[in-house]
């Protein structure tokens, strides 16, 4: 199972009311294990990596892209490397002396355009971050749109994105062709994309100072690289995918960033960081100037989450049964079951399901138990077993977080038992999309 992608796309109501402009949806990428939309491609490309039978990867690019990859690298037991040049002190203050490749004592033209050559005579599998423009990141991010739209019952009216090396903006565009062509979508969504106005004179310097200008593709499947000869080819690039995808360009400020930042976490809880705000401020001055009509509207944010961190438990190891027990039975409202029934739920879910824990600023607020029913088409594949909230939580969305969360793996193919005096959390089921079905009968056995 891939653990990356996995990640919320939550429906910003609170939004939704400040902004007027019908229904918002956010694509919460910061749920991603490392926090960062790199992940999707990472895993792959370790495991393209593993494939082809290489022993260590080279990776070079921001800071989130290369603990991305040694974080997939790591789970798969392969040894990465990271090219520390001159003038990258961060490198040095960020990441583990061992995993540098020191080449600061090279003299001349040297650059990363020889990463290449290095790669080749060390036999190392090389990605570097401003090289993902590839049939492998597209087919990734296609995927992402593609699960964004199913969830939105494709109907979408526009799709919001932050604006880097093109391809997150042209693998969007060929998702929604796909679903177009195959009559899935009938109408083409509007795509919006925040930059910073000066976008173009950005990369050209991040070309320069990068040194990247220079490398060719070797055609080998040793180097995902693939740069063309001159920086202003880059921005070409990029200026030609908007133009076929027909992407509408909005200049965003420090100002408009700070805003959009500060309104997500205000309204919905949700962090972001600045930098990867775009997306946010773009469809905010879009709804402020009355250029978007009411409809269903997405936001893919690449590194947000919920200031509510929902955690998968895999294994015992994680969390031990008795601390699991001791938080089920002591945060759910009064109810029957007997300790051997909860621990049985347990059990099933760390075997077939999988337990969820939610934390707010690292303190554990709420768990959630889901069992594997074995079931395909019969009843729910998934039930809710237990849901637990913490006491001081009421209002502040955990047991929301937790739901949707156990929604998102389980595709929606989920079930759950609640009482039928317990007006309060039949409605929050039901604003969670569950309706009530059946009642749940059970045999009472007759005193002897």
């Amino acid at each position: 199972m891939r653990k990356s992608g996995r990640t919320p796309l939550m429906r910003a109501k609170k939004l939704e009311k400040v902004l007027g402009i019908g229904e918002i949806y956010l694509k919460l990428e910061g749920a991603n294990p490392s926090g960062h939309k790199y992940d999707r491609i990472s895993e792959v490309l370790v495991k393209d990596a593993i494939a082809n039978g290489f022993k260590q990867i080279l990776v070079d690019g921001s800071e989130s892209y290369i603990k991305s990859v040694m974080l997939f690298a790591k789970l798969k037991e392969i040894e990465v490397k990271v090219p520390l040049f001159k003038q990258e002190k961060w490198k040095m203050s960020r990441l583990d002396s061992e995993v540098l490749l020191d080449l600061r004592d090279k003299k001349g033209t040297f650059s990363r355009s020889q990463l290449v050559d290095i790669a080749e005579k060390g036999n190392m599998y090389l990605t570097c971050e401003w090289d993902l423009n590839t049939i492998m990141s597209h087919l990734i991010f296609e995927d992402m749109t593609k699960e964004c739209l199913e969830r939105m019952d494709f109907k979408v009216d526009t799709i919001t994105t932050k604006l880097g090396f093109g391809y997150t903006l042209s693998s969007i565009y060929s998702g929604t062709i796909k679903s177009w062509v195959h009559e899935e979508l009938s109408e083409l969504p509007q795509l919006l994309c925040g930059a910073n106005s000066s976008w173009q004179d950005d990369i050209n310097e991040y070309v320069r100072k990068m040194h990247i200008s220079q490398i060719e593709n070797n055609g080998t499947k040793k180097t995902a690289l693939g740069l063309p000869d001159r920086p202003t080819d880059m921005v070409q690039s990029i200026i030609k995918i908007i133009d076929e995808t027909n992407a509408e360009m909005i200049d965003i400020d420090e100002e408009e960033l700070k805003q959009a930042v500060t309104m997500l976490r205000e309204t919905e809880g949700v962090i972001v960081s600045r930098k990867e705000a775009y997306a946010m401020a773009a469809f905010t001055k879009k709804v402020k100037q009355g250029q978007l009509k009411n409809g269903k509207h997405l936001i893919i944010l690449n590194d947000a989450r919920s200031e509510i961190e929902v955690c998968e438990i895999t294994s015992f190891d994680d969390k031990n049964k008795a601390d699991l027990l001791d938080m089920t039975r002591t945060w759910l409202a009064a109810y029957n079951d007997s300790v051997g029934e909860t621990v049985d739920a347990i059990e099933k879910a760390m075997k077939e399901g999988f337990l969820l824990i939610a934390k707010r600023n690292g303190e554990e607020q709420g768990i959630c138990v889901i069992v594997n029913m074995g079931f395909e088409n019969f009843i729910s594949t998934y039930h809710l077993a237990y849901i637990g909230v913490k006491p001081g939580n009421k209002g502040r969305g955990v047991a929301s977080e937790l739901i949707g969360r156990a929604i998102e793996l389980t595709d929606g193919n989920l079930s759950l038992h609640v009482d039928l005096d317990n007006k309060r959390a039949k409605n929050l089921y039901r604003k969670m999309g569950f309706d009530h079905v059946y009642d749940r009968m059970i045999y009472n056995h007759p005193m002897d």
